[in-house]
């Protein structure tokens, strides 16, 4: 059996930086595999991988099918085959079972062509439903992918994808993401979607991809299969994808198209490169033109590639600063149809909130009208108003309107930007302890505010803002100046441990994580037993076993259903132990 291991590093929006283990080696998601086409090598794998891309698709139905192609890589193995030693994922012949109707393999025979070459993310032989076809059609298609799946988790010894299909139907997308996660697969890729991004439908795509999301496990990767513009990736990513294959790269540079982060432009349209790469800046668009067919579509490949790797840095960097949502809003205005799609994702807001992080390093911007209807907002509201029940003296705010005054010191009330400034007044001394009753019934939910209601706030000298709250000369927490919410000290989890009922804000470990989480070690997901699942990702959380005895206190990466289910990496980053 292949050893393959994923796990969350950082997160923003429903995006995700991950680490993805295959057979010893590693690649960094959101990941492209650039397709390699065995019969037609524009850019070799080889190149590849010094570009940086660790990881290629290639057809294992093409290799199969051409005699030549196939007596090499079963002599000499894919790797060798391709000259490449990154991680070698491989289609079935999914693809050309879509496009040309039928193809000469069965299911068995190419997951065990797949072993023997020795892939190290092998596919089975899906049925891909192209969109708009008649429901019964993709249900019984849906059917017969269902039964391989079924065969190929039962007889692989290798990593492997499990398509979700159905079509444009979104309950049928649902119901395959559902079965295909109580199977032994690792990938499960998003299939015959390729039609819709040729015809610009991301809006249908975005209904695609969240109905296949909300059935999928959220512990395994999702791969968006043929989509490798950079356009889509912010957007693709947002939604919840970790890896995107295409042979764009190559395609558009054999007909004179040139990528950028907003489109395609022709080769013949352009004066200027608006592009630094080694290809761009050495060359002027005329002097491409003037080229050889073949010397040009090969250096246009290696632009596009470029321009590939370069937006999905850009895409990771922004899951870093936690501005993922303001990148979607500027590529979704690059096109209608993108921007359309953007609208419609918003709409899908409790699977979108579930997934935000509670703080982020960068400030809210209001960049758009959108900007209003993203999740950090609707939650921010929602939780204002039951604080509002409680805390009833209310300011008004440029941005959100009226909200409770003690929450004007945290995130993302204070740390926001729009058209109007806002000017934060500073607690006086007799309203102090209300502000952090406040944020603690805001940051860990009803009842929270308890915890601190005897609390001393010591002020900082310099700013006049919270520092340290303490109560009987005993620590409770730390009022962090940068998002002006709580992290707890070990008397202050106890406090927050008594006031808040079971499962409340609590990850439940099991006995062999016990004394580790006591001696403030970092908690791993395979020891997680359980989560209350409102928690959600960076949130403070108490670290508890099953008998409810509190052990630790610290920070989630992950959100609650996630705690439940992830067996790989890091689930809560401990803070501080809590001794017998």
């Amino acid at each position: 059996m292949s050893d393959f291991r994923f796990e969350v590093k950082a997160r923003d929006a429903s995006g995700r930086i991950g680490k993805l283990t295959v057979n010893g080696k590693t690649v960094e998601t959101p990941a492209i595999m650039p397709v390699v086409n065995p019969k037609q090598l524009i850019v070799t794998p080889k190149e590849l991988k010094e570009m940086g891309f660790g990881m290629i698709i290639t057809n294992s139905y093409i290799i199969y099918k051409t005699p030549e192609l196939r007596e090499k890589a079963l002599e000499s193995g894919i790797h060798r085959f391709l000259d490449y030693d990154g991680i070698v994922e491989v289609d079935s012949g999914s693809f050309q079972l879509m496009r040309y109707g039928e193809i000469k393999v069965t299911n068995r025979e190419i997951i065990g062509f797949q072993e023997e070459i020795g892939v190290d993310i092998g596919t089975f032989l899906d049925i891909p439903t192209p969109p708009d076809e008649p429901r019964e059609k993709a249900a019984r298609d849906l059917e017969i992918t269902l039964e391989r799946a079924k065969e190929a988790a039962e007889i692989k010894r290798m990593a492997m994808n499990a398509a979700v299909q159905g079509s444009t139907y979104p309950d049928l997308r649902t119901y395959a993401a559902k079965k295909l996660s109580d199977m032994n697969f690792e990938i499960h890729p998003i299939g015959a979607v390729v039609p819709l991004m040729e015809s610009y439908r991301y809006r249908d795509l975005v209904d695609v991809v969240i109905a296949s999301k909300l059935g999928l496990r959220p512990d395994r990767p999702v791969h968006l299969f043929g989509a490798g513009h950079p356009m889509i990736f912010a957007l693709a990513v947002t939604m919840g994808v970790d890896l995107f294959d295409s042979a764009s790269y190559a395609l558009y540079a054999k007909d004179d198209r040139y990528l950028t982060p907003e489109g395609t432009k022709r080769l013949d349209e352009l004066e200027y490169f608006p592009c630094s790469c080694p290809v761009c800046s050495r060359y002027t668009p005329q002097e491409l033109r003037e080229m050889p067919k073949e010397e040009r579509a090969r250096l246009l490949a290696i632009h596009n590639l470029w321009v590939i790797r370069e937006e999905l840095n850009r895409v990771k960097q922004s899951i870093k600063e936690g501005t993922l949502w303001e990148l979607v809003d500027e590529r979704a205005r690059s096109h209608p149809k993108l921007y359309s799609a953007y609208k419609r994702l918003l709409e899908y807001i409790d699977y979108l909130e579930k997934n935000e992080p509670v703080s982020k390093a960068s400030a809210f911007f209001k960049v758009s009208e959108e900007a209003m209807l993203w999740p950090i907002v609707h939650r921010a509201k929602e939780r204002a108003e039951r604080i509002a029940q409680k805390f009833p003296e209310m300011i008004n705010h440029p941005i959100f309107g009226e909200i409770p005054k003690y929450l004007s010191l945290s995130y993302p009330f204070a740390q926001s930007e729009g058209e109007e400034e806002f000017t934060i007044e500073k607690p006086r001394k007799g309203d102090v302890r209300e502000y952090i009753m406040a944020i603690a019934e805001y940051q860990f939910g009803e009842g929270g505010g308890e915890a601190f209601k005897d609390s001393f706030v010591e002020l900082s000298r310099k700013t006049g803002m919270p520092r340290q709250i303490k109560a009987k000369g005993k620590h409770l927490a730390t009022f962090r100046a940068e998002d002006g919410l709580l992290t707890l000290g070990i008397e202050g989890a106890k406090r927050l441990h008594e006031v808040l009922p079971f499962p409340k804000m609590r990850v439940i470990v099991n006995e062999e994580a016990e004394p580790f989480a006591r001696k403030g070690k970092n908690v791993f997901a395979k020891f997680v037993i359980d989560a209350d699942p409102g928690i959600r990702p960076y949130d403070e959380v108490l670290v508890v076993n099953k008998r409810d005895e509190l052990l630790a206190t610290g920070q989630t990466l992950l959100n609650g259903e996630e705690l439940s289910i992830f067996q790989n990496g890091l689930a809560v980053k401990v803070r501080r132990g809590i001794e017998k």
